[in-house]
């Protein structure tokens, strides 16, 4: 009777949830998921920390000529930057260095003064993701 009793519960369970359940996916062609970058630091070893304030998620694409470089500058926010064309080169106030080519991602750095500079000979193209707060700048300049 026990026995009755539990396969009569596992039944009711299982035949609505498999009632309910698409039967083929016809429409879409196979996924694949690739994890292009997963960080718990930024490059250069910043712990991430999440500015106070209402979150805001934030998605650039910066393209910069041959020689471009930024002013020395700082991120209040963890982020992660895709180099889709091109070579970007960034460096510390205290000398660390990173190259990146295109196809290359990284965490950028946080709450560290750096600059960031197009090394190639080509138009750069990289994509900026950033979790910061509303109203708070994304960059801040140090100079």
């Amino acid at each position: 009777m026990r026995r009755f009793l539990f396969l009569a519960l596992i039944a009711g369970i299982s035949i609505p949830i498999i009632a309910c359940s698409p039967k083929k996916q016809t429409s879409l062609e196979p996924v694949r998921v690739e994890t292009l970058l997963s960080a718990t630091e930024s490059w250069n070893g910043d712990s991430f920390k999440y500015p106070r304030g209402q979150a805001e998620m934030k998605f650039e694409k910066i393209t910069a000529q041959p020689g471009f470089k930024t002013p020395l500058h700082l991120h209040p926010q963890p982020g992660i930057i895709y180099v889709q064309r091109g070579t970007l080169y960034c460096e510390t106030s205290d000398g660390q260095s990173l190259i990146r080519e295109a196809g290359e991602s990284f965490a950028s750095s946080q709450d560290t003064v750096h600059y960031c500079q197009n090394n190639g000979n080509e138009e750069m193209v990289v994509f900026v993701a950033s979790a910061g707060a509303k109203g708070k700048k994304t960059t801040v300049p140090t100079e």
